[in-house]
């Protein structure tokens, strides 16, 4: 992908992406970082094509297309690119440090091997002599290849113990950087891709008799408001917070993810549907009770609410059926009049 950018961008032509991508810029007031530009610079290269595809569907459908949404962009189609680096990179120094100890390993057998020749030839020498002169040169013997193997012995457990301090350095280093390939970097959840991945697990658990299991979907009221009037650091700070309250609010097992924006998704294993709206009120109130001020100034933020929908998945049915019943039940309480809780069965008698 980066060698078809470059090669995108040689000669005039490549003048000419690289100032589309300045407007860009410019023209829906997005901070010009390197991360910002580098999506914009892919949008107008059409690599990846499906970034391509999904700014020309926001474009289209007049969604803002500000920082927050450059940065979920940059973290979908970039990130991954950088994590999976480093995660070659630890794991190459591990397969180093293993070839190491196999090499030290291998070395100590040979030493060891040599070190038992020379004990039995010693002792056949002495069981046949009765020379005091001879007697003392195997003795001699004796203790100098013993003491080269002590010390070889010493030399390969230092290495041993070296090694297996650098190993677990470098396995705390790989599951770091697992964590940060699942986490969202703003709020410290999960992020979607470790959503989906979590979802289909906990369906299959649920299909083998772990009992019920619900969805909750959740978005912050006039999330765009807050953002125009106080701007994105004070976006950010709601964000955060409704992610706290979230995350407080799961259940045992459970899951909290920030799928995007202001959305975000739960999964409650072992959790029935009356339970699972339960759980979506007490965020709900939880929300609207806390009152916010912007940092900065010290500002109230008014009244912060959230709307939610909840679903309860059905037996064997596919992973992504009850997040749409419970995205559809969300947009029921936004059409409702925002700050409530909807549930699937709501839908279903009113469509009756």
């Amino acid at each position: 992908m980066v060698e078809k950018v470059v090669q995108n961008l040689i000669g005039e032509e490549g003048v000419a992406v690289a100032q589309a991508a300045l407007d860009s810029l410019k023209e829906h007031s997005i901070t010009p970082s390197p991360e910002n530009y580098a999506v914009w610079l892919a949008f107008h290269t059409a690599t990846p094509e499906d970034l391509k595809a999904e700014l020309d569907m926001m474009i289209a459908a007049k969604r803002v297309i500000d920082d927050l949404a450059c940065d979920q962009l940059y973290t979908k189609y970039f990130e991954d690119i950088g994590i999976g680096s480093r995660m070659m990179k630890a794991g190459g120094k591990i397969a180093a440090e293993m070839e190491d100890v196999r090499r030290g390993l291998l070395k100590a057998g040979v030493k060891t091997k040599a070190y038992g020749e020379q004990l039995e030839i010693a002792k056949q020498e002495l069981a046949k002599t009765d020379s005091p002169l001879i007697t003392k040169n195997l003795v001699d013997t004796l203790v100098g290849a013993t003491t080269e193997m002590a010390t070889q012995s010493k030399d390969l457990e230092t290495k041993l113990a070296e090694s297996s301090i650098e190993i677990e350095a470098l396995r705390v280093q790989l599951e770091r950087v697992r964590q940060e390939a699942a986490t969202d970097s703003l709020t410290g959840l999960a992020n979607r891709k470790e959503f989906d991945s979590r979802l289909i697990e906990m369906c299959a658990a649920a299909d083998r008799g772990d009992g019920p299991m619900c969805v909750i979907m959740a978005d912050i009221d006039h999330f765009k408001r807050i953002n125009d009037t106080f701007g994105h650091q004070t976006g950010d700070q709601v964000i955060r917070f409704v992610a706290t309250v979230m995350d407080r609010a799961k259940p045992k097992g459970g899951i909290v993810a920030r799928l995007g924006g202001e959305e975000f998704a739960m999964i409650t294993p072992a959790t029935d549907r009356k339970a699972a709206i339960a759980i979506a009120e007490k965020i709900r109130l939880a929300v609207e009770s806390k009152r916010l001020v912007r940092r900065a100034s010290n500002e109230d933020l008014g009244k912060i609410t959230v709307s939610l929908g909840v679903a309860q998945r059905r037996t064997s049915e596919k992973p992504t059926d009850a997040v749409e019943r419970a995205d559809a039940a969300l947009y029921q309480s936004k059409r409702g009049g925002r700050n409530r809780v909807s549930q699937e069965e709501l839908l279903k008698s009113k469509a009756a």
